[in-house]
């Protein structure tokens, strides 16, 4: 990554992320989700690459590092992007996926898309603020 296409926008004290390791902030027009964690501060696109639906309602695995796409039972790396699990249903919902694909071409389309890793950002902690570096070249 270039160092100098990164803009970097200051965003929340890092004392704000005792109470909330998790907070969704607005940089431009994207929802960033900025995690803490015990080795530092992590930040993502809040969208998931599948459907583009909230990735912070699912929740955060602080240990495993990895974010939870509700909607789609999909598995992120906050740290790295990588996906760990794509579309990883069962039972009920399995059956009701499928129940709803054999009804909807364009729901067969949506249920059948290639993995797609997660947006990540570089952070910074710097005067007491967290920062985010968005690339400007993409």
């Amino acid at each position: 990554m270039n160092e100098n296409n990164i803009e970097w926008t200051k965003l929340a004290e890092v004392e704000s992320f005792n109470e909330n390791p998790e907070q969704l902030l607005k940089v431009k027009r994207d929802d960033i989700l900025v995690i803490k964690n015990n080795d530092g501060f992590y930040a993502i696109n809040n969208r998931c690459p599948h459907l583009g639906l909230a990735l912070n309602l699912g929740g955060c695995n602080h240990q495993e590092k990895t974010i939870h796409c509700k909607f789609h039972s999909s598995d992120f790396s906050y740290d790295t992007g990588e996906v760990k699990a794509w579309l990883n249903v069962k039972g009920f919902e399995k059956f009701m996926t499928w129940l709803f694909t054999k009804m909807d071409p364009d729901a067969k389309k949506m249920m059948s898309m290639e993995p797609k890793p997660v947006e990540t950002f570089p952070t910074k902690v710097e005067d007491d603020h967290v920062w985010v570096g968005i690339n400007n070249s993409i």
